[in-house]
């Protein structure tokens, strides 16, 4: 059995009886103790589900939280961001936007002064930067996320892979050394990837709470990202040694 089919069968196992012990993995797998509890911390670092003494336990699932919820979140820092992030735009280009709040906050402090074109999968950034006369808004089609108002699915990542950008700006839900950029949405990392692979440089935004943490989808390495742009409170650490794999970090 490969790892990631014994690592989808223990969530399997949680999702029929809420808790469950070493030992009785052990024995399902034949395999050792030492093996299953890595394979509980790598799935509690990926935050699908919790130790325990002897053992784990299912985390109990969540409504998503509302993009006008999450907008509120980090609110100063998010402005802040989006104000920076808006310096690298240039006149006639195309640049993606993702569907996160940060990002919200860049097509909401877009230039003013030359055209260019924006491309987004989230109505709410579109609606915010169609009120701009020198900025042709492009939205692709796809299933619409109601509650992130974002548009997902084949029909964007095909709309997505159709068009040639000079830059993405992207949000994503973590960043860590030893798994890059991460995101918690499987739907969103794949409009998101869609878009860093239709790209020429790659513009994260996020901010400092999302640094040294992990979840559930690989977005992409850390070698991808031109330019991080992030808040004043991210780590010395963090700071030089992105700085030292080639990453323009960015204070806002």
């Amino acid at each position: 059995m490969l790892i990631a089919q014994r690592h989808q069968k223990i969530l399997d196992i949680l999702e029929e009886k809420n808790a469950v012990t070493i030992e009785e993995l052990k024995k399902y797998f034949s395999v050792s103790e030492s093996t299953i509890r890595n394979d509980l911390r790598y799935l509690e670092r990926i935050n699908k589900l919790k130790r325990s003494h002897g053992g784990a336990i299912k985390i109990q699932k969540q409504e998503e939280i509302p993009f006008s919820q999450r907008s509120l979140i980090k609110k100063k820092e998010k402005e802040q961001i989006g104000k920076i992030a808006s310096q690298f735009i240039s006149p006639n280009e195309t640049i993606f936007l993702d569907a996160g709040t940060t990002v919200m906050e860049l097509a909401k402090n877009l230039p003013t002064d030359f055209e260019f074109n924006v491309v987004t999968s989230a109505l709410n950034t579109a609606l915010a930067a169609s009120v701009y006369p020198n900025v042709s808004v492009h939205l692709v089609g796809g299933l619409l996320r109601p509650a992130l108002q974002e548009l997902v699915g084949p029909n964007a990542v095909e709309g997505i892979r159709k068009i040639n950008a000079q830059k993405v700006f992207l949000g994503a839900s973590g960043l860590s050394l030893e798994r890059g950029v991460t995101e918690n949405h499987i739907f969103s990392a794949e409009v998101k990837k869609a878009m860093v692979e239709s790209a020429e440089q790659v513009f994260l935004l996020i901010d400092s709470e999302k640094i040294g943490k992990s979840f559930f989808v690989d977005l992409i390495p850390l070698d991808k990202v031109d330019v991080l742009i992030t808040d004043s409170n991210i780590s010395d650490e963090y700071y030089t040694t992105l700085s030292e794999i080639g990453i323009k970090v960015i204070k806002a």
